[in-house]
């Protein structure tokens, strides 16, 4: 038995139905994993709610693998998973397209002074008293080269900018015009024109821009995070952006979701927020039940899966 934890707001029960057609599997909806201890031990797999917890994990006794919906994994008990030799898949890829589209949207309304032109448009207002650019020949540095980097990187291509990428292990991609080792974070921060934050959420990238790392960026470049809140310091933000010591930052996450509502990024005129959607698009459930199901055919048939985590680097 496969249990299907995502709330019906995200997995609607028409798409639930789809993946069970799609793979003749034994698929379970389930609002509470805790309300259905009786069948706990027929569950060998589980897409899991978006914070797993190590309680309801031990509760299945027999499970031998958990789908994330998600790209992100740092919401498990990962350490439990390893330890019980359960097999971890996320749903890297699925989310590129439009999370590349969100990022690139972001850039371009601070490039083309959007934002502004909005707030004089409700006011009446005709004037272009706020910085105009274009992307030609900036600077893109993509701290965390993966699947998603690499297609923001052929999108940066179009826009004839230059493209820095930030990874673990170094190696030539396409569109790239650099790769570098991520030791060489700050050093890369000094000439970037635009920062995008798509690294994995661990133990070791927890908090890697901070204080230091904003000192470093230019002051008329901007900042954009779409991948988790906790890699960026969010209060040194507050401030360099406060203190106008950067242009400005695109965020999509935070440290804390839902932004309180005394968060100072709400009246912040040089940031864009937007409520962790960049991951969402018309056509990224339709790509995550492609994987999911082939996943279960995987599964079935005692097959390799696609995507699985490094549980010991956590993504």
């Amino acid at each position: 038995m496969i249990l299907n934890c995502m709330p019906v707001e995200i997995l609607s029960r028409e798409e639930a139905d789809r993946l069970r057609e799609l793979t003749g599997a034994d698929i379970k909806d389930v609002d509470n994993i805790k309300d259905h201890v009786d069948i706990l031990d027929e569950v060998e797999a589980i897409i899991p709610p978006w914070r797993f917890k190590a309680e309801e994990l031990a509760l299945m006794k027999n499970l031998k693998w958990v789908q994330a919906f998600s790209a992100g994994v740092n919401t498990y008990p990962l350490e439990e998973i390893r330890k019980r030799d359960i097999l971890l898949t996320n749903s890297s890829g699925v989310h590129a397209p439009q999370m590349t589209d969100h990022i690139m949207g972001m850039i371009l309304a601070f490039s083309r002074g959007l934002i502004p032109s909005i707030r004089e448009q409700k006011e009446k207002k005709w004037s272009v008293d706020f910085s105009l650019s274009e992307l030609t020949d900036k600077e893109m540095l993509i701290v965390g080269a993966g699947s998603i980097g690499k297609v923001l990187a052929r999108k940066a291509n179009a826009f004839d900018m230059k493209v820095i990428g930030l990874k673990r292990t170094v190696e030539e991609l396409p569109y790239f015009d650099k790769v570098l080792p991520l030791e060489d974070l700050r050093e890369a921060m000094k000439s970037a024109d635009y920062v995008v934050i798509l690294a994995p959420l661990t133990k070791d990238t927890r908090g890697l821009i901070g204080k230091e790392e904003l000192a470093l960026m230019k002051k008329d470049a901007v900042l954009v995070n779409l991948a988790r809140g906790p890699l960026v310091d969010e209060k040194e933000l507050i401030l360099a952006l406060q203190e106008g010591r950067i242009r400005g930052a695109g965020l999509d996450v935070f440290s804390r979701e839902p932004l309180p509502e005394e968060s100072p990024l709400w009246d912040l005129d040089n940031v864009i927020l937007t409520p962790h959607m960049g991951g969402f698009s018309d056509g990224s459930n339709e790509r995550s039940l492609k994987l999911i199901a082939e996943n279960i055919r995987r599964f079935q048939n005692k097959e390799e899966l696609l995507n699985e985590v490094d549980l010991t680097l956590g993504y």
